[in-house]
């Protein structure tokens, strides 16, 4: 075969290729605004494409009237209450106390805290399918959801130091997910007030919204199309280097080491669509060694396809295997509590 015909039929190709990824874009798109989802893979995959670039009108937890309550040190936390919350793959109502997140009648006895971010929350499930829920269940143990979505280490520490729980708990679950390396670098002043405005500040809610025009996001929209099997087979084959991420998350936890101390300190990962790491650690920390990393062992199966969180079977599967972790070594008081 020469090289004209090579070329003759590579070219070809790339306008077949063209041709369906505009078929295709236009498909994903009319679908998700009807709020359906489709599985066929390529769909798929344009179809998360287009909902992680906000080419659909997607919900903020943040944004919902009456789901947030500012705060001096933490910028906002849950209002007390409930919540509710939709999006394209679920609906739910989160209910919050000054405990955090209901998870159900509590056991007598000394409990869990659980701190996170919105995976630890419990974003896109309902109150008694969170891990938190399923492992008070599991363990008779009193477990205190206090995951909001958004904040990074420094400041899931800093709301449980503000709980008043730290007495009715002697371990502490800390779900960690990528998004918090840049919380953890540093949670200072200047940080607190860029969240803080972004969050509340007038002047950010009257500021005119771009707006693209409908040919501008037409091109972005198709080019995503074009792009999403290759993103989506990256994504697939890549894990996550921790290793950045290990010296701020002991930073974070370093500044609480007085309220922790005592405590027995769990910290597993759950990250978008079930990204994995690499090289995350496994058992007691060398400088801290009360500090105990676990890989719970979720993938992309356990998270929504659409939506980047655990679903409730996700969930399950992680209060499961934090139970048999915590079951392995119980600590003294747990020993002395659990049959």
């Amino acid at each position: 075969m020469n090289k004209s015909r090579i070329l003759g039929w590579t070219l070809l190709a790339f306008i077949i290729y063209c041709t369906l990824g505009a078929v295709v874009y236009s498909v994903s798109l009319l679908a998700l605004q009807k709020g359906v989802r489709l599985d066929v893979p390529w769909f798929q995959s344009t179809q998360k494409s287009l909902y992680r670039r906000g080419m659909v009108n997607v919900n903020s937890w943040l944004g919902m009237p009456g789901c947030i309550a500012p705060d001096p040190d933490l910028i906002y936390m849950p209002s007390n209450g409930t919540c509710k919350f939709d999006d394209i793959e679920f609906k739910t109502t989160l209910s919050f106390s000054d405990e955090g997140r209901n998870t159900g009648a509590k056991p007598e006895g000394t409990g869990i805290a659980v701190v996170g971010d919105s995976h630890a929350m419990g974003w896109g499930v309902n109150d008694l399918e969170t891990f938190s829920a399923h492992l008070q269940t599991l363990s008779r143990r009193p477990v205190y959801n206090l995951g909001v979505a958004s904040y990074g280490t420094a400041r899931e520490l800093i709301r449980l130091e503000k709980s008043g729980l730290l007495d009715r708990v002697d371990t502490v679950i800390i779900q960690y997910c990528n998004n918090d390396l840049n919380e953890n670098r540093g949670f200072d002043k200047a940080s607190k007030q860029e969240l803080h405005d972004k969050v509340f500040g007038v002047a950010a809610k009257n500021a005119p919204q771009p707006n693209p025009s409908p040919l501008a996001r037409t091109v972005k929209g198709y080019g995503l199309a074009l792009a999403a099997p290759f993103r989506s087979l990256s994504e697939t084959l890549r894990r996550r280097n921790f290793t950045p991420h290990y010296a701020p998350l002991m930073q974070a936890i370093a500044q609480h080491g007085d309220m922790l101390k005592d405590k027995r300190v769990i910290v597993f990962y759950s990250n978008p669509y079930g990204q994995r790491y690499r090289n995350f650690p496994s058992g007691p920390d060398a400088n801290r060694p009360n500090v105990n990393f676990f890989d719970v062992g979720l993938d992309p199966s356990d998270h929504r396809r659409l939506d980047n969180h655990m679903t409730p079977e996700g969930h399950r599967k992680a209060a499961e295997r934090l139970f048999g972790h915590l079951q392995a070594s119980p600590s003294s008081t747990q020993a002395s509590t659990v049959d």
